[in-house]
C-alpha cells in the first residue's frame, strides 16, 4: 500500500500541493508526501477523555486552502485504534467535495475491526464520494501477507485510474508478485474462518493488556481499540517522551516499540504496541515494561 499511496499522490499533484493528514498518522504517510514534492497539512485528532475525534472545524479550513490536493484517510486509523463511523466519514467526505480535495482511503486494516465497530467503506456511502477517492486494501495486514508485496487499488474513475497506472510505471512497481496474487485470492475465498478466530484472540490479547495496566501500570491510560492490532498507550504521566521510553525499553528489557513521535504532531507522549502476538510473547512484553514503568515511579 505505500507505494500505492507515493504513486496515487505523484498522480493526482504537482509539486508544492498539500496533502492533509489527521495526526498522529501512520509515519509512511509523510515520506510519501515528501518524496513527492508535497507539502503535509495536519488535521490534528483531537484527544479529549481518553478518547480521539477529528476537529471538523480545521478541517474544513485545511481544505478550503487552494493548495490543498488530497486528504490521505486512514480507516481503521493506525495508530488511534480508531473506526470512524458513517456519520464521521460523511463529514469528511461532505467537506472534501465541497472544497474540491481529493480522498485517498487507506483502508488496509479493515478486516481487524471488533464488536460493536463495523468497518464502514468510504467510498460506499455515496456515487459522489466514489467518484471522488480511491480505496487501498491489502491482505498483508490481516492474513500476515506483508512479505508478498501485493495490494490493491480501487478507483472508480476512469481518468484517475489511468492517471494513477502510468504513476505505478514511473516507479516501476508495475510488475506485482505472483505468488501474493494467488496468496490474496485464496485469503479472501478460504480465509474468513481463519479471520473469525484471529480477531478472537487478538481481542484477547487486547483485554490481557487492559487488565495488566489497570493492575500494575494503572496511571497510563491505554486507549480504546476498535481496530487493528496497534494500541496506543498514554505514557505522558512518565515525563521523558515518547523516545526516551523507548530507548530505554529496548536497552534495559530488550524490547522494541513505536515511539509515538514516529507519528507526527500529537504523538509526543505516546507508544504504540504490536499485540499480533502470541499471547505468552505479550505476557512477557508486559512483564518487562512493568520493570522499566514501575522502576520510573519509585
Amino acid at each position: 500500500v505505500v507505494p500505492a499511496l507515493s504513486a496515487i499522490i505523484k498522480a493526482l499533484t504537482v509539486p508544492g500541493d498539500k496533502v492533509i493528514v489527521q495526526t498522529p498518522a501512520y509515519n509512511c504517510f509523510y515520506s510519501s508526501i515528501r518524496n513527492d514534492g508535497c507539502e503535509l497539512s495536519a488535521n490534528n485528532l483531537v484527544y479529549r477523555d481518553g478518547r480521539y475525534s477529528i476537529d471538523f472545524d480545521d478541517l474544513e479550513a485545511k481544505a478550503a486552502d487552494p493548495k490543498t490536493k488530497i486528504l490521505l484517510l486512514c480507516n481503521p486509523h493506525n495508530p488511534v485504534g480508531r473506526v470512524w463511523t458513517p456519520e464521521e466519514l460523511r463529514h469528511i467526505g461532505d467537506i472534501c467535495l465541497r472544497n474540491g480535495v481529493f480522498v485517498v482511503a487507506d483502508e488496509i486494516h479493515c478486516e481487524l475491526t471488533y464488536e460493536g465497530h463495523d468497518y464502514t467503506p468510504f467510498a460506499s456511502l455515496s456515487e459522489h464520494f466514489q467518484q471522488n477517492s480511491v480505496t487501498c486494501v491489502s491482505p498483508s495486514k490481516a492474513f500476515n501477507l506483508a512479505g508478498l508485496q501485493i495490494a490493491n487499488i480501487i478507483a472508480a474513475d476512469e481518468e484517475v485510474r489511468r492517471r494513477i497506472d502510468r504513476a505505478i510505471n514511473i516507479n516501476e512497481v508495475c510488475d506485482v508478485n505472483p505468488f501474493g496474487v494467488i496468496a490474496t485470492i485464496a485469503a479472501y475465498n478460504e480465509g474468513g474462518t481463519w479471520l473469525d478466530a484471529l480477531r478472537k484472540y487478538l481481542r484477547g490479547n487486547y483485554e490481557y493488556l487492559c487488565r495488566f495496566f489497570a493492575k500494575r501500570l494503572p496511571q497510563y491510560p491505554v486507549l480504546p481499540l476498535e481496530g487493528t492490532y496497534l494500541v496506543w498507550i498514554d505514557c505522558r504521566a512518565l515525563g521523558i517522551g515518547s523516545d526516551a521510553t523507548t530507548l530505554r525499553l529496548q536497552e534495559e528489557q530488550k524490547l522494541m516499540i513505536n515511539s509515538g513521535t514516529m507519528y507526527g504532531p500529537g504523538g509526543e507522549g505516546f507508544i504504540r504496541l504490536n499485540i499480533a502476538c502470541p499471547r505468552a510473547l505479550l505476557a512477557d512484553g508486559l512483564e518487562r515494561m512493568a520493570r522499566v514503568l514501575e522502576q520510573n515511579e519509585e
